[in-house]
């Protein structure tokens, strides 16, 4: 068994981390086919409100995970992501943040939401 934080490691990279300008450039010229599901739109025509700080997304690579986050928008808001449908890698995660543990802030939450328990209880 794992502890926490190793399970909480494992979970992240089992997420593609995708450059955000990649993103940027993929929908510049149409970005509101690239659709927001949180309930405050983090996105304009400018893509100012794009979460672009750490300059990294997470795509989903594990279906159950997509589904899990499709059911659960609004826990998945709650802790903080932005949540967006691509049509080129489905669902993406952003976090418009930077200083602060990543892991403890959105991921262990995330982890423990999904209801996994891939660690070693405390």
């Amino acid at each position: 068994m794992m502890t926490i934080e190793e399970a909480v490691k494992k979970f992240v990279n089992d997420f593609s981390f995708i450059p955000t300008d990649l993103i940027k450039k993929a929908y510049e010229k149409n970005p509101y086919d690239l659709e927001c599901l949180n309930s405050e739109k983090f996105i304009d025509e400018n893509m100012e409100y794009f979460p672009a700080m750490w300059g990294t997304m997470f795509s989903c690579n594990d279906w159950t995970d997509k589904e899990w986050i499709r059911k659960n928008i609004e826990i998945v808001e709650e802790i903080g992501f932005a949540i967006y449908d691509c049509e080129y890698c489905g669902i993406l995660l952003g976090i418009n943040g930077a200083g602060f543990n990543f892991y403890d802030t959105y991921w262990k939450k995330l982890y423990l939401a999904r209801g996994l328990k891939w660690h070693e209880k405390e």
